[in-house]
C-alpha cells in the first residue's frame, strides 16, 4: 500500500491538462487548406510509410503461403478483435524459438514443449527465486502463444511491426530494438545442460603471497581449458579471479564454473585450493603468525632499564617494542628470553603475533670467524666477527650492526677474487675469507665508533681483566718487562681478549686491540670519568691518542669529447643544444692527484712512526709499570678492584646458565582496533598495543619466570608497502620514521610517558597541602628517623639470613643442611631475596599510608586554621568525607579493593557510622548510625555501605557484604542498588530465597543490567517456584512496567538458555524477549529495548511483533533508519500490522532531521580536513562506474596504489546494482584516495531478487547502504576538504576553503518540459520498490532529506554533486522517455542554496563541461573504454577544471 506524502506542491499544471484536456477550435479546413495539408510533407512520408508497410505485409504473407499451406489471409483479420493486448516492442517468435514464418502447428509443438518444462506445478524442488523466475517465464510462453496462435492477432502484430519497420526507412531514425524477456534457444540450452550429469571437481592448488591474507586482496591466474561449441573442440584460456578476504583461513577454498567441457556431462567445477607461499620472516599457524628466527637484542640489553626493538612483519609493517625491561628491573641473566605475543597483529583481529628474543651473547675467539671487508669506494679495509660456520646472511648482519645501518639497509658484498658474482645469502663463508663492500652511495670513510661502542669495548676489558688467568699471566709479563720475552708473554696475555677488537672493526690481534683501546680513550676524553679511565688503563700501556684522518675521496666531473667542447666552447649550434647533450659522468679523484697530497702524505708518514714507536713501547714495557708484584693482592681484587673469588665467579657462571623467560602478552590499547592515520607519502597507520590487561592478572609461574614490566608496542602498517609498485617508497618512509618510532609511544602515550623518570614539583600540586607559619605538622623528623631505620635495616641482613636459613631448613624438612655448599648457598640467597622483597613491599605499604595520613593532616590542620578564625571558639570541623569517597574510587579502580573498603569505611564513619557497630538485627535501625543528621546524610552513607559491599564481594566477604547491603536497604528502600548488593552476597551464600526477593525488588527499582542478570541466574539456582509468562502480561496490563520486566526475566530463567542449535523452547524465549522489550519501551529505557528485541529476532522465529518492538525501541534511541528497517520488515511479515505502519510513518517523517548517532557522527567529519593544504587536494569525479562489468572491475584494479593518496574522489552513483557489488567495489577504491564522496543512483536503489530477502524496499536498501559507507569510511556528508578556516584571537574566521556536499536526488516526470506526464507504457526502475509514489513523492523525499545539511556556512569553493540532472537545459537523452527520468529540476535550487561554484552529475552519458548562470557543471560519464582509460579531475587544488589523468 503506498504511502503519500509531501503533495503539498502537487503539479497543478499536469491535474489541469489530465481533467480538462486541450481546447481545440471547432472550425474546418477550408479545400485549399486541406490540399495543402495533404501536399505537405508529414503526409507524403505517411503515405509513403504506409505504402511500404503494404509492400512489407504482401511479401509476409507469400513467403508464409510457402511455409504454411492452411494459411489463408483475409482483410477482415485486421479488424478483428485481438485475442491478447500484445507489445510489439517485444518479439515473440524468440520468446518461442520459432521462425517468424512458422505455421501454426510449429507453433502449438513450441508451446507445449516449453509449457511442459516452465509450468508451475514443475517447479517442485527448487528455490523460491528459481520458481519466481520460472513462473514468470511460463507467463511469457502463454502470452507468445495467444498472440501467434490466433491468425488475426498474428497478423496484426506482424503489421504492426512491419509498420515500425517502414516508418524507420522513410523517416530516416533508428529502430527501437526489440526487447526479448528470455530467448528460448538459449533456455534450452541452459536446460540441456542443467539435465546432464554433473561434472568433475578439479582440485586446483593456488599459491599467492601470506600478505594477501594479511591485508586481503585479489589472486588472477590464467588457466587452459578445452571449450566445446557449436560441435567443434578447441583450447582457449580463460582467466579467473579470486577474492582473498582479510583473514581468511587456509586453505582457502573457492569453487566456479569453468573447467573443461564434456558432452555427456556438465563442465567442470574448479575448486581453487589457495594457501599461502612460505615467507622469508613468518610463519602462520592457523590464524597466529609466528616470526621464524629469533631476535637478538644488544648483548647488554639485560643491564638497560628500558626496552627498545623493532621487527618487520609482513611486507608494509614494522612493529616496534618499547617500555620497561623485565630482564633489567628482576635481575635476569644474559641468556633470558622473552617471549611476546600481540594480539591483532596476526590474521584477522584476532590473530597473535608470536616471536621470541633474547640477548646476543658475545662470541669468543674460538667461536668467531674473522672476515676482512673492503670498501670498493674509499678504500676502507676493516674486520666483522661471524659464527662459525657462517653464512654471509650473518656477514651482512654483522656489517649492518658494526656500520649502525638499519636492519633492511641494501648490502652488496662480493668475493675479492670473484669480483663479478655477488655473493647469496645462504652461502656459506670460507676460513679468512676477504670480500668487497659497494658503499658508493653511503660514502663509508671509517667505521663509527660512539659513546656506546667504546664503554662496550673497554667493559669487556674490564671484565677479562678480572679472571684468575689474566692476574696469573700479569704476573709473568711484570718479570720479564724490558726483555725478548715480554712481547710473546704480552701476546699471551691478551690473546682471549683480542676479538674484542671486533665490536670496533678492528683486527682480532694485539695490534688491533691496542688501536681499538686507545680510540675508545680518545672518544671519552669529554666523559665525567675519563681521568679514572685513563689512569687505569695506563697501567696497561693504554693512551688516549688521536686517530688517523681518514682519507675523503673527491668526485670530479669526466671531460667530454673534444667535437663537444669545440662546439660550447665556441657557442656554435642551436640555442637548446647544449642543455640536449648527455652528462658525461664522474669518477673518483685518484688520492695522489689531489691538490694537498704532498703535505697530507708527510703527515700520514709522522703519525705512522709516532704509532709504531707508540705500539713498540707497549710491546716491550705494557703493563709493567705502577703495578703491585704482590699476587695475593692481585688476586684478591684484581687491577680494577673486581671479585675474582672461584666461589664468586662460579655462582656467577651458575646464576648467567640458568634459563629463565618472561612472556608478555599486548593487547590492542584502544577498542575496535582503531588507527591513527599518518598523512605521509605513501599513507601508513599506526595501532597501538599494551600489556595492562596482563599486568592486573600478572603472577609468577615458577623461578625460572620473570614478572612482567608495562611494555607497549605501534605497529606502523603502509598496505602500499605490500605491493611492488610502492614497495621503494615504504622503505625509505620507514627509514624516516623508525628513529620516531622508538620513542613513538613516549610521544603520543600519556600512559607510556608514566614510565619515564619525573622531575620533582617545587611546590605541591594543590595549594591546601602548603604549610602555614601558624601550624607545624611535626613528622619530617620522624620521617627521616625511620627511613634511616629502614636502611639500616635492610643493610644489616644478619635477621634476613637467619630468617632464610629457616625458611631453608623447613624446605628440606629436618634434614642436615651444609650452608657451605654451593648449591645450598644459591638456596639460601633465593630464600633471603624473597624475604628482602616481602619486606621491602611491606614497607611501602607502610610509607604509602604514613604518606597518606600525613597528607591528611596537613589538610585537616589547614582546614581547622581557616574554622577557628571564622567561627566561635565552641564549634567542631567533621572530617570531610568526600576526601575519602574519592581516596576510594581510585583505590578502586586500580583493583585494591582492601583499601578501598577502608576508606569507604572512614567516609561512613564520617557520614555518622558506629566505629565498632554490633551485627545487624531486626530492630538494628539504631545500630546502623548515630541519627544520621538529614535525608542527604542518610542517602550518603547508604552509599558508602553499598560500595563497601560491593568491596567485599570482591574480597569473597560475602558475610560482611550481606551485612552492609542490609543496612543500606533498610537506609535507602526505594534504592535498586542497595537490594542488588543483597542479592549478589545472598546468592554467593547459597541464600538462594533472599537472593531472589533481593534481585526481584533491584528489578523493580531499577532494572539495569546487573540486576537482570543477578535474578535470572538466583532464579535458575533456585528450586523455588517463579513468576511467569502471565504474571508478566498481568502486570503489563496494570501499568506496571518494572514488575513487568522482573517478571518476564523470571519466566526466561525457567527455560533453558539459548543454544547453537534451534530447540522447542525457541518460540517461547522470542515472546518473552519481545514482551520484555515492550516493557522496557513502556519504561523509557530504549537501550534495554532495542538489545532484547534484538535477542528475540536472533531465535529465528517469524515473529513480527518482535520486529515491531524493535522499530519502536530503536525510534526511541533515535536510530531513525533503523526503526524504518525493523517497521518495513514488520510490515512484510504482516501487511495489516498498524503500528508497524504507524511507526514506519513516523520514521519517515523523522529521518530528514538526521537525529541518529550514525548522522552525528558524519557531521563530525565536516572540518576534519579544514587545515589541509589546498595545493594538495586535488578532486577526481567517476560516474556510471557499473563494477559488475568485468573491464569496469579489472580497470578499478587498475589504478595506481599510490598515486592519489593525497587526493579526493567522488561518486556520482551507479556504482554497482546489488549491495554486495557495490562494497566490493568500494572495498576496491577506498585505499587508492584519501577521502571518497559518493551518492547513490537509481540502479543502488534496484532489489535484486537476491535482497527481496533482505530489505523490503529501496529506503531500507539505501539505509544500508549510507550504514556500509560508514562502515568503509565512504563519506556520504558534506565536508571540507582543504583548509578554509584561520583561528585568529580565538575566534575562528572563515577564509576561502573548499566543501565537498553530495546532493540525494530522483527524477521527476515533469523534468521532460515537452511531455510533463509519467510514462504509463514503459515502467522505469522497475526492480525498485518504495512505499510512496513513485513518481511524484520520491523525488520531493530525496530533496527533503537535503535541507538539514544545506543550512551550513558553506563558503570557499563548494563542489556539489547529485546522480541525477539538475536543470533541463543540460544535454539528456530524450529516445524512448529518457527525458522523464534523467533529472529534477527542484534540484537546481537547492545547489544554489549550498553557494556551490561547480556542480558534478551523472546517470547521463552526454559529457558536459559549461558555465551557467555563476555555477559550473560537469559530467563526463565513464565508458568502458579499456584498461588505459584515463579519469577527469575537477579541481586541481587552485580552481575548476576538466582535465584528464592518468590511472597508471
Amino acid at each position: 500500500m503506498s504511502v503519500t506524502l509531501f503533495d503539498g506542491t502537487y503539479s497543478f499544471r499536469q491535474n489541469e491538462l489530465a481533467t480538462k484536456g486541450i481546447e481545440h477550435g471547432g472550425h474546418k479546413m477550408s479545400a485549399e487548406q486541406a490540399k495543402t495539408f495533404e501536399a505537405s510533407p508529414f503526409m507524403v512520408k505517411a503515405r509513403q510509410q504506409e505504402e511500404y508497410t503494404s509492400k512489407l505485409s504482401s511479401e509476409r504473407d507469400k513467403l508464409r503461403k510457402q511455409t504454411d499451406r492452411d494459411f489463408q489471409p483475409c482483410d477482415d483479420d485486421f479488424t478483428s478483435p485481438k485475442a491478447f493486448d500484445y507489445d510489439r516492442g517485444i518479439n515473440y517468435y524468440t520468446v518461442l524459438g520459432i521462425d517468424e514464418y512458422a505455421p501454426l502447428e510449429e507453433v502449438k509443438k513450441a508451446y507445449k514443449k516449453l509449457s511442459l518444462l516452465y509450468h508451475p506445478d514443475k517447479t517442485s524442488g527448487l528455490t523460491k527465486e528459481e520458481a519466481e523466475e520460472r513462473a514468470g517465464v511460463f507467463i511469457e510462453i502463454k502470452n507468445a502463444y495467444l498472440v501467434l496462435g490466433d491468425q488475426a492477432t498474428r497478423r496484426q502484430y506482424d503489421r504492426d511491426r512491419d509498420s515500425a519497420t517502414a516508418g524507420s526507412e522513410v523517416n530516416g531514425y533508428k529502430k527501437r530494438k526489440d526487447r526479448v524477456p528470455f530467448d528460448a534457444t538459449e533456455m534450452m540450452k541452459k536446460i540441456q545442460e542443467h539435465y546432464k550429469p554433473p561434472g568433475r571437481e578439479i582440485d586446483v592448488e593456488v599459491l599467492c603471497k601470506l600478505e594477501k591474507f594479511f591485508y586481503g586482496g585479489a589472486k588472477s591466474l590464467l588457466r587452459n581449458r578445452r571449450v566445446i561449441r557449436d560441435f567443434q573442440e578447441f583450447y582457449e584460456d580463460k582467466s579467473f579471479r579470486i577474492d582473498v578476504p582479510k583473514g581468511a583461513e587456509e586453505p582457502l577454498e573457492c569453487k566456479m564454473k569453468g573447467g573443461d567441457m564434456h558432452l555427456e556431462t556438465q563442465t567442470d567445477v574448479l575448486r581453487f585450493l589457495i594457501r599461502s607461499k612460505p615467507h622469508k620472516v613468518l610463519e602462520r599457524r592457523g590464524c597466529d603468525l609466528e616470526v621464524t628466527k629469533e631476535l637478538r637484542l644488544r648483548p647488554d640489553a639485560h643491564l638497560q632499564p628500558f626496552l627498545s626493538t623493532a621487527v618487520n612483519t609482513v611486507d608494509g609493517r614494522t612493529v616496534v617494542l618499547w617500555g620497561q625491561n623485565p630482564l633489567y628491573s628482576q635481575g635476569a641473566s644474559s641468556n633470558a628470553r622473552l617471549y611476546v605475543s600481540i594480539e591483532g597483529e596476526g590474521i584477522g583481529e584476532k590473530g597473535h603475533l608470536r616471536f621470541a628474543a633474547r640477548v646476543s651473547a658475545r662470541l669468543s675467539s674460538h667461536e668467531t670467524s674473522v672476515v676482512k671487508v673492503h670498501s670498493t669506494y674509499t678504500k676502507l679495509s676493516f674486520s666483522v666477527g661471524v659464527p662459525t660456520p657462517a653464512t654471509v646472511q650473518d656477514l651482512k648482519e654483522g656489517i649492518r650492526e658494526l656500520l649502525q645501518w638499519p636492519e633492511d639497509h641494501r648490502v652488496l658484498v662480493k668475493r675479492r677474487s670473484q669480483q663479478n658474482a655477488p655473493l647469496e645469502d645462504q652461502e656459506v663463508l670460507l676460513a679468512d675469507e676477504e670480500v668487497l663492500l659497494d658503499c658508493k652511495a653511503e660514502g663509508l670513510v671509517e667505521v663509527p665508533m660512539t659513546l656506546r661502542r667504546a664503554r662496550d669495548l673497554l667493559a669487556a676489558i674490564t671484565a677479562f681483566a678480572g679472571t684468575d688467568t689474566f692476574i696469573e699471566g700479569l704476573t709473568a709479563c711484570l718479570q720479564a718487562a724490558g726483555t725478548a720475552r715480554h712481547e710473546s708473554l704480552l701476546r699471551k696475555l691478551w690473546e682471549p681478549a683480542c676479538h674484542s677488537a671486533l665490536l670496533c672493526g678492528y683486527a682480532a690481534s694485539l695490534e688491533g686491540l691496542w688501536s681499538a683501546t686507545e680510540r675508545a680513550l680518545w672518544v671519552l676524553r669529554n666523559e665525567p670519568d675519563v681521568e679514572i679511565l685513563q689512569d687505569r688503563f695506563g697501567q696497561f700501556g693504554f693512551r688516549a691518542r688521536q686517530p688517523v684522518a681518514p682519507w675523503i675521496p673527491r668526485r670530479r666531473k669526466l671531460p667530454r669529447a673534444e667535437v663537444e667542447e669545440f662546439l660550447i666552447r665556441n657557442c656554435l649550434g642551436p640555442a637548446s643544444w647544449k642543455e640536449s647533450l648527455p652528462d658525461p659522468g664522474s669518477e673518483t679523484e685518484p688520492e695522489n692527484e689531489a691538490p694537498d697530497f704532498e703535505k697530507r702524505r708527510l703527515q700520514r708518514i709522522r703519525e705512522e712512526e709516532e704509532e709504531s714507536r707508540a705500539l713498540q713501547t707497549f710491546l716491550l714495557h705494557g703493563a709493567s709499570k705502577s703495578l703491585s708484584s704482590d699476587r695475593r693482592v692481585l688476586k684478591r681484587s684484581g687491577p680494577f678492584g673486581a671479585a675474582a673469588h672461584p666461589l664468586m665467579l662460579r655462582r656467577e657462571d651458575q646464576r648467567a646458565e640458568l634459563p629463565v623467560e618472561c612472556t608478555l602478552e599486548l593487547q590492542p590499547l584502544f577498542p575496535g582496533h582503531e588507527s591513527m592515520q599518518l598523512f605521509t607519502k605513501p599513507t601508513c597507520f599506526l595501532r597501538f598495543y599494551s600489556n595492562v590487561n596482563q599486568l592486573r592478572d600478572a603472577h609468577t609461574g615458577g623461578p625460572s619466570q620473570l614478572q612482567p614490566t608495562p611494555v607497549y608496542a605501534v605497529a606502523v602498517c603502509c598496505p602500499t608497502g605490500a605491493k611492488r609498485v610502492g614497495r621503494e617508497e615504504w622503505m625509505r618512509l620507514r627509514h624516516d620514521l623508525m628513529p620516531l618510532l622508538r620513542q613513538g609511544p613516549i610521544i603520543f602515550l600519556a600512559q607510556a610517558r608514566q614510565l619515564l623518570p619525573r622531575q620533582l614539583l617545587m611546590q605541591p600540586a594543590a595549594s591546601e597541602y602548603q604549610s602555614t607559619k601558624s601550624i607545624s605538622v611535626r613528622v619530617g623528623q620522624a620521617e627521616q628517623i625511620s627511613e634511616a631505620e629502614e636502611d639500616s635495616s635492610e643493610e644489616n641482613s644478619g635477621e634476613v639470613i637467619q630468617m632464610a636459613k629457616q625458611k631453608v631448613q623447613e624446605s628440606r624438612q629436618g634434614e642436615e643442611v651444609d650452608f657451605d655448599d654451593l648449591d645450598i648457598l644459591d638456596e639460601l640467597e633465593e630464600a633471603a631475596a624473597a624475604i628482602r622483597k616481602e619486606r621491602r613491599e611491606q614497607r611501602r605499604r607502610r610509607r604509602a599510608a604514613r604518606e597518606v595520613w600525613i597528607r591528611e593532616a596537613k589538610l585537616e590542620a589547614k582546614r581547622a586554621t581557616h574554622q577557628s578564625t571564622n567561627d566561635s571558639p565552641g564549634t567542631t570541623q567533621e572530617q570531610p568525607p568526600w576526601l575519602w569517597k574519592q581516596l576510594a574510587k581510585e583505590a578502586f579502580k586500580r583493583g585494591d579493593y582492601y583499601q578501598a573498603q577502608l576508606f569507604y569505611t572512614k567516609e561512613a564513619q564520617c557520614l555518622g557510622l558506629e566505629p565498632f557497630s554490633v551485627p545487624f538485627s531486626d530492630d538494628g535501625a539504631a545500630n546502623v548510625c548515630n541519627e544520621p543528621s538529614s535525608h542527604s546524610h542518610q542517602a550518603e552513607l547508604a552509599t558508602a555501605l553499598s560500595n563497601r559491599a560491593l568491596c567485599f564481594t570482591r574480597l569473597r566477604h560475602f558475610d560482611a557484604a550481606l551485612l552492609d547491603g542490609r543496612r543500606a536497604s533498610l537506609l535507602r528502600p526505594n534504592w535498586g542498588r542497595a537490594w542488588s548488593r543483597i542479592g549478589a552476597a545472598a546468592t554467593a551464600l547459597g541464600a538462594f530465597a533472599e537472593a531472589c526477593d533481593a534481585w526481584r525488588k533491584a528489578v523493580q527499582l531499577d532494572p539495569c543490567d546487573e540486576a537482570l542478570e543477578g535474578l535470572e541466574e538466583a532464579c535458575r539456582r533456585s528450586s523455588l517456584k517463579v513468576a511467569g509468562k502471565e504474571q508478566g502480561n498481568e502486570a503489563l496490563r496494570a501499568r506496571d512496567w518494572h514488575g513487568a520486566i522482573a517478571c518476564f526475566t523470571e519466566a526466561l530463567a525457567a527455560i533453558p538458555r539459548q543454544s547453537a542449535t534451534a530447540d522447542g523452547y525457541s518460540l517461547l524465549r522470542c515472546i518473552l524477549y519481545s514482551n520484555r522489550s515492550g516493557a522496557f519501551a513502556r519504561a523509557g529505557r530504549w537501550t534495554a529495548a532495542t538489545r532484547d528485541a534484538e535477542f528475540a529476532l536472533a531465535e529465528g522465529q517469524t515473529y513480527p511483533k518482535a520486529y515491531t518492538r524493535l522499530g519502536v525501541a530503536l525510534l526511541g534511541c533515535r536510530e531513525n533508519e533503523k526503526a524504518y528497517a525493523a517497521f518495513a520488515k514488520a510490515l512484510k511479515e504482516e501487511e495489516r500490522n498498524q503500528a508497524a505502519s504507524k511507526g514506519r510513518q513516523a520514521c519517515l517523517h523523522l529521518v530528514p532531521q538526521w537525529l541518529s548517532s550514525a548522522a552525528k557522527q558524519r557531521r563530525t567529519k565536516l572540518l576534519r580536513d579544514a587545515c589541509r593544504p589546498r595545493r594538495n587536494s586535488r578532486v577526481f569525479l567517476l560516474s556510471e562506474l557499473r563494477f559488475g562489468h568485468a573491464s569496469n572491475e579489472a580497470w578499478v584494479h587498475g589504478i595506481h596504489a599510490t598515486k592519489f593518496l593525497d587526493d579526493v574522489l567522488i561518486l556520482t552513483g551507479n556504482v554497482a546494482d546489488s549491495l554486495r557489488a557495490l562494497e566490493r567495489a568500494l572495498t576496491a577504491l577506498r585505499p587508492k584516495f584519501r577521502r571518497i564522496f559518493y551518492t547513490p543512483g537509481n540502479n543502488e536503489m534496484w532489489i535484486t531478487p537476491l535482497e527481496l530477502q533482505m530489505f523490503p524496499d529501496s529506503l531500507c536498501k539505501l539505509w544500508a547502504i549510507l550504514e556500509l559507507c560508514d562502515r568503509l569510511g565512504i563519506d556520504v556528508a558534506p565536508a571540507a576538504i582543504s583548509e578554509g578556516l584561520l583561528r585568529l584571537a580565538c575566534v575562528l574566521k572563515a577564509f576561502p576553503g573548499v566543501f565537498v556536499v553530495p546532493l540525494f536526488s530522483w527524477y521527476n516526470p515533469e523534468f521532460d518540459t515537452e511531455d510533463p506526464y509519467p510514462d504509463t507504457q514503459f515502467q522505469h526502475d522497475k526492480h525498485a520498490k518504495w512505499p510512496m509514489d513513485p513518481n511524484h513523492q520520491v523525488w520531493r523525499y530525496m530533496l527533503a532529506l537535503n535541507k538539514a545539511e544545506l543550512k551550513r556556512p558553506y563558503h570557499g569553493t563548494v563542489l556539489t554533486f547529485s546522480h541525477f540532472v539538475p536543470r533541463s537545459s543540460l544535454p539528456v537523452s530524450r529516445e524512448y522517455g529518457g527525458a522523464k527520468v534523467s533529472g529534477c529540476a527542484e534540484l537546481d535550487d537547492q545547489l544554489r542554496d549550498a553557494r556551490s561554484s561547480c556542480h558534478l552529475y551523472g546517470h547521463t552519458f552526454k559529457n558536459f563541461s559549461k558555465e551557467i548562470d555563476g555555477v559550473a557543471y560537469i559530467n563526463y560519464a565513464h565508458k568502458s573504454g579499456g584498461h588505459d582509460e584515463p579519469i577527469p579531475c575537477v579541481f586541481d587544488g587552485e580552481k575548476i577544471c576538466c582535465d584528464m589523468a592518468s590511472v597508471h
